[in-house]
Protein backbone atom coordinates (compact mmCIF):
# COMPACT_ATOMS: atom_id res chain seq x y z
CA UNK A 1 0.00 0.00 0.00
CA UNK A 2 3.03 2.60 0.45
CA UNK A 3 4.64 1.87 -2.60
CA UNK A 4 1.05 2.36 -4.33
CA UNK A 5 -0.13 5.44 -2.68
CA UNK A 6 1.13 9.28 -2.08
CA UNK A 7 2.68 8.48 1.25
CA UNK A 8 4.84 11.31 1.38
CA UNK A 9 7.57 10.34 3.99
CA UNK A 10 10.34 8.85 2.16
CA UNK A 11 13.54 10.78 1.42
CA UNK A 12 14.58 12.46 -2.12
CA UNK A 13 15.91 14.93 -4.01
CA UNK A 14 13.27 16.61 -6.25
CA UNK A 15 13.94 18.65 -9.22
CA UNK A 16 11.71 20.95 -10.41
CA UNK A 17 11.44 23.69 -13.02
CA UNK A 18 10.52 27.26 -12.19
CA UNK A 19 8.23 28.16 -15.53
CA UNK A 20 8.44 32.27 -14.93
CA UNK A 21 12.50 31.74 -14.56
CA UNK A 22 13.27 28.36 -17.07
CA UNK A 23 15.95 27.14 -14.37
CA UNK A 24 15.66 23.69 -12.78
CA UNK A 25 15.32 23.91 -8.69
CA UNK A 26 16.86 20.97 -6.93
CA UNK A 27 15.98 20.52 -3.21
CA UNK A 28 16.16 17.74 -0.55
CA UNK A 29 12.37 17.17 0.89
CA UNK A 30 9.84 14.20 1.56
CA UNK A 31 8.22 12.59 -2.05
CA UNK A 32 5.87 9.11 -2.50
CA UNK A 33 7.61 6.11 -4.23
CA UNK A 34 5.00 7.17 -7.16
CA UNK A 35 7.18 10.11 -7.74
CA UNK A 36 10.09 8.32 -7.65
CA UNK A 37 9.03 5.92 -10.69
CA UNK A 38 6.88 6.10 -13.99
CA UNK A 39 5.78 9.26 -15.83
CA UNK A 40 4.97 11.73 -12.28
CA UNK A 41 7.03 14.13 -13.33
CA UNK A 42 8.09 15.15 -17.28
CA UNK A 43 11.52 15.35 -17.78
CA UNK A 44 13.53 17.95 -16.79
CA UNK A 45 11.52 17.43 -13.73
CA UNK A 46 12.27 14.12 -11.70
CA UNK A 47 12.67 13.03 -7.94
CA UNK A 48 15.18 10.27 -6.64
CA UNK A 49 15.23 8.88 -3.29
CA UNK A 50 18.38 9.54 -0.94
CA UNK A 51 20.33 6.61 1.14
CA UNK A 52 17.88 7.76 4.03
CA UNK A 53 14.83 7.48 1.42
CA UNK A 54 15.86 3.88 0.55
CA UNK A 55 16.23 2.78 4.11
CA UNK A 56 12.80 3.89 4.46
CA UNK A 57 11.35 2.28 2.19
CA UNK A 58 13.36 -1.19 3.44
CA UNK A 59 11.86 -0.32 6.51
CA UNK A 60 8.25 0.62 5.53
CA UNK A 61 7.71 -1.41 2.68
CA UNK A 62 10.03 -4.66 3.87
CA UNK A 63 10.38 -5.03 7.09
CA UNK A 64 7.28 -3.57 8.82
CA UNK A 65 4.69 -5.84 6.94
CA UNK A 66 6.93 -8.48 7.86
CA UNK A 67 6.87 -7.65 11.65
CA UNK A 68 3.43 -7.30 11.77
CA UNK A 69 2.51 -10.40 10.07
CA UNK A 70 5.12 -12.22 12.40
CA UNK A 71 2.73 -10.16 15.39
CA UNK A 72 -0.14 -11.43 14.18
CA UNK A 73 0.79 -15.28 13.28
CA UNK A 74 2.22 -15.81 16.58
CA UNK A 75 -0.77 -14.38 18.46
CA UNK A 76 -3.05 -17.09 16.37
CA UNK A 77 -0.57 -19.58 16.31
CA UNK A 78 -0.50 -19.97 20.21
CA UNK A 79 -4.83 -20.83 21.05
CA UNK A 80 -3.55 -24.82 21.93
Amino acid sequence: MAANSHMDIFPCKKTTQDFSTGRLDTRETTCSILQTHGDYFQPPESAKLTEAGWATAVAVIGLLPLLVGFAIGSRFGKKK
